[in-house]
Parts: C-alpha cells; sequence; structure tokens
C-alpha cells in the first residue's frame, strides 16, 4: 500500500496533537491522585500515582519521539494517531469518574 506523504505527515501532527492532550490528562490525573494521596496515604492512591506517572513517562517518550524523530516509519502516522486517540479517549473516562 502506497501512503501519501502529504498525508502521513498530518497524521504525525495529529498524533502529536492528541499526544499533548494525553500528557495534559495525565498531569491532572497525577495532580488529582497525589492531592488524595497526601490527604488519605492509602497505598490504592500511591498505586494509582505510579500507573499515572509510568503512562505520562510512555506519552511523553512517543509524542517527542513523534515531534522530533519524525515519527517511526511510512504507514505509521495513522496507527499512531488512532492508538493516541483511543488512549485519549481512556483517559477522559478515567479523568471523568475520578473527578
Amino acid at each position: 500500500m502506497i501512503v501519501d506523504s502529504s498525508m502521513e505527515l498530518w497524521s504525525f501532527y495529529i498524533a502529536a496533537i492528541i499526544g499533548i492532550g494525553n500528557i495534559l490528562l495525565l498531569v491532572g490525573l497525577f495532580y488529582i491522585y497525589w492531592q488524595n494521596y497526601k490527604e488519605i496515604k492509602s497505598k490504592f492512591n500511591l498505586g494509582l500515582i505510579f500507573f499515572a506517572t509510568f503512562l505520562l513517562l510512555q506519552s511523553l517518550f512517543l509524542t517527542l519521539s513523534i515531534l522530533f524523530h519524525g515519527g517511526f516509519g511510512r504507514g505509521v502516522g495513522v496507527l499512531l494517531a488512532i492508538n493516541n486517540l483511543i488512549l485519549f479517549i481512556a483517559l477522559s473516562i478515567l479523568l471523568k469518574i475520578t473527578i
């Protein structure tokens, strides 16, 4: 399958924008979990902090790779955008039920 390079470039931009949204959602979740941990001192909240931290690191590395390395190869931009969109939806749901 031949991928149009302009479409590929746009899909990387879209994946990066959604990745930045994921980072912002994760920072918000981390803040909420940290505030809850300071108040309650629960192991569950500590686990949520670790969970949010590792997802934040993953999103940071992926988004930085997209922005500064141009992604991972031909034909991958659309897959990265879909992956980031699915993560964004999942994090939005998690934030909604957390608040």
